[in-house]
C-alpha cells in the first residue's frame, strides 16, 4: 500500500512546463508525507549527462545533490508517476527535510 501524500510544483512551472521540459530539470518540487517533506530536484537524463560532465571537468570535480529524481522527461506527468512509485516504497530512497 503507497503511502499518502501530496505534491506541490512551484508557482513558476505554471506556463512554463514546455521550457521546463526543453531545460531538463526542475527544482522546488515538494512531496508532503505526514509529518515528513521532501524537497526534489529533477533531471532528465540528458540533463543529468550534461551537468555531471560541466562539473567533473570542473574544480570541483564532484556532483552531489540531495533527493536527485531522474525522470524520462521533465513534465508533470512523468515526476507525478516517479514520485507515486516512491511512496510505495514510503519514500524510503528520499532523505526528509529537517525539521523547521
Amino acid at each position: 500500500m503507497a503511502t499518502t501524500y501530496h505534491v506541490r510544483f512551484p508557482d513558476y512551472l505554471d506556463g512554463y512546463e514546455v521550457e521546463t521540459e526543453a531545460k531538463g530539470y526542475l527544482v522546488g518540487v515538494t512531496v508532503s508525507a505526514g509529518s515528513r517533506s521532501f524537497e526534489l530536484t529533477i533531471y532528465d537524463r540528458a540533463r543529468l549527462v550534461q551537468e555531471l560532465d560541466d562539473e567533473l571537468d570542473s574544480d570541483v570535480s564532484y556532483f552531489a545533490i540531495p533527493n536527485l529524481l531522474v525522470v524520462r522527461s521533465v513534465t508533470r506527468g512523468e515526476i507525478s508517476n516517479a514520485i507515486e512509485n516512491l511512496a510505495k516504497g514510503n519514500f524510503q530512497e528520499l532523505m526528509p527535510n529537517p525539521a523547521g
